[in-house]
């Protein structure tokens, strides 16, 4: 809806003001043979289809839609319980709501195969169906989402047992599987994964297939896009989060095999392919670039001293060369860089200027990315209810926790995106300004820029200008959506700046 008395502008002339590290496959198995084994590829949950966001396609270095409109993906990850039992999501309509409140346009959405597949060929297809539902809802308030195949340190019945993910029959016969112990003790979980012979005997034998796990994966992701391609709004599959392995022997040929299986059931898929989890520090990947497509990289940020000192020092040297791997690799493969997981637990000082500063590079990298994360079933004793983490972004009643920030960010730019910053000033006191540079094609709609009202409340001043001094600007705000809209007669380079007074 547009907002009464705002009028386009022509030229240079303002608007009016509007309402506004860790430590540390062979060959690879041809797509005919997923089904040789008798087991059924696609499974059948009953469920209803349900409207959603238009979808989303590669182009270069930007997710577009289909008006060709470039969109910037802002998301959270759901959820940190999901990755012990019961494993279905305790995530409900008002919860959504509020992802969507924030301004949040993407969910990465965790399934666990320990859930899915508890034994060899045996499916819990309530499970399945419980996390397609999450994505629905997520659809019907214009939220994408990214399912993300999880597991952190192989299984729970590995990395002494503080790991999630695969399920015990998956566990290397050379190792000695572990009792799951995920409770408020384990936070030393990365040195336990990094230690336990067990995690790397799995991950050896399961690149080897040497017991046929491998195999059973590449049908479980079968089945899962198959279920998930019937969902407007999911765009994409996170093939393996923070997965161990060497990059090129092992993790490149998964990769390639999962994208034959996943063309099958889900042609227009786009895949988020991660790094060796080490690469989570910053350290440069060294994955070859996908011979397929569409592709985007998706690696995590998380900088081990912050973590390990429970204090953010404010020196940001190791993050500027952390994005600058993330972007050259984005850069090299031609494709968007989708920064998966990032964030800090609550209890850590400085948090809140920590995320800060890795939204501000994300901003200046116009790169998208998911904040690690929300937990509805969050609890003052078990935290994110996973090794006693405690990065969620919300408490039980709803309340932002000190780790995180709503942030303006352009969500879709009819045009070309040349430069994009957000200042929130240096107290709470301190005015909060935003400014967007873009060549703007009306052909391709409106461009569309979130403005939390948090941050810019009631009455905020906007200007716009077009470099074409003969151009027509339009401008409006949906207060409902907390939405800048911006349109333009003819095609030119325009400016946008608003402050938060």
């Amino acid at each position: 809806m547009a907002c009464s008395g705002l009028r386009g502008r022509r030229g240079f002339g303002p608007l009016a003001a509007v309402m506004l590290g860790f430590v540390l496959g062979l060959g690879g198995l041809p797509p005919l043979a997923l089904a040789a084994g008798g087991d059924p590829v696609r499974a059948t949950p009953q469920f209803e289809i349900l409207p959603g966001p238009a979808p989303l396609q590669v182009s270069g270095r930007s997710f577009v839609d289909p008006s060709g409109r470039v969109i910037l993906l802002r998301g959270i990850n759901l959820a940190g319980d999901s990755k012990v039992p019961p494993f279905a999501p305790r995530i409900g309509p008002a919860d959504l709501d509020r992802v969507a409140e924030l301004g949040f346009n993407v969910i990465r959405l965790l399934i666990v195969w320990e859930a899915y597949e508890p034994s060899p060929g045996v499916y819990d297809e309530a499970y399945l169906t419980s996390v397609m539902t999450v994505a629905a809802e997520a659809a019907r308030r214009g939220l994408y989402t990214i399912v993300d195949f999880h597991q952190d340190g192989f299984s729970r019945h590995a990395s002494y047992g503080t790991g999630d993910g695969f399920p015990r029959w998956a566990v290397s016969p050379r190792g000695r599987p572990s009792t799951p112990n995920n409770g408020p003790l384990s936070s030393d979980w990365p040195l336990m994964m990094a230690l336990d012979p067990t995690t790397h005997l799995s991950f050896a034998d399961f690149y080897a297939d040497t017991h046929g796990v491998r195999s059973r994966y590449l049908i479980m992701i079968s089945r899962v896009a198959s279920a998930f391609a019937t969902i407007p709004g999911v765009i994409g599959y996170d093939l393996i989060n923070e997965p161990w392995g060497d990059e090129r022997r092992e993790l490149a040929p998964l990769y390639r095999d999962a994208n034959a299986v996943i063309r099958s059931v889900h042609p227009s898929a786009i895949l988020f392919l991660e790094g060796h989890v080490k690469t989570n520090t910053g350290i440069q990947t060294r994955l070859p670039r996908p011979e397929f497509g569409p592709v985007a990289y998706a690696p995590h940020y998380y900088n081990p001293s912050t973590i390990v000192l429970r204090h953010w020092h404010g020196l940001t040297a190791t993050m500027d060369l952390a994005f600058h791997h993330m972007t050259s690799t984005a850069e090299a493969w031609n494709c968007p860089l989708f920064v998966g997981e990032f964030g800090m637990d609550a209890r850590v000082t400085g948090s809140g200027a920590y995320v800060e500063e890795v939204y501000d590079r994300l901003d200046a990298a116009f790169a998208s990315g998911a904040h690690w994360n929300l937990t509805p079933g969050w609890t003052d004793h078990l935290k994110d209810g996973w090794n006693g983490e405690d990065f969620s972004i919300l408490d039980p009643s709803g309340r932002i926790r000190p780790n995180y920030r709503p942030r303006p960010y352009p969500r879709a730019t009819a045009g070309v995106p040349t430069r994009f910053a957000f200042d929130r000033g240096s107290s709470r006191f301190s005015e909060s300004t935003v400014g967007y540079d873009w060549i703007h094609d009306p052909e391709r709609g409106l461009t569309e820029v979130f403005v939390p009202r948090s941050v810019f409340p009631p009455g905020f001043p906007v200007e716009v200008r077009a470099a074409d001094p003969a151009a027509v600007v339009s401008v409006w705000y949906d207060a409902s959506s907390q939405r800048l809209q911006i349109q333009t007669d003819r095609p030119t380079a325009v400016s946008l700046r608003a402050s938060s007074r």
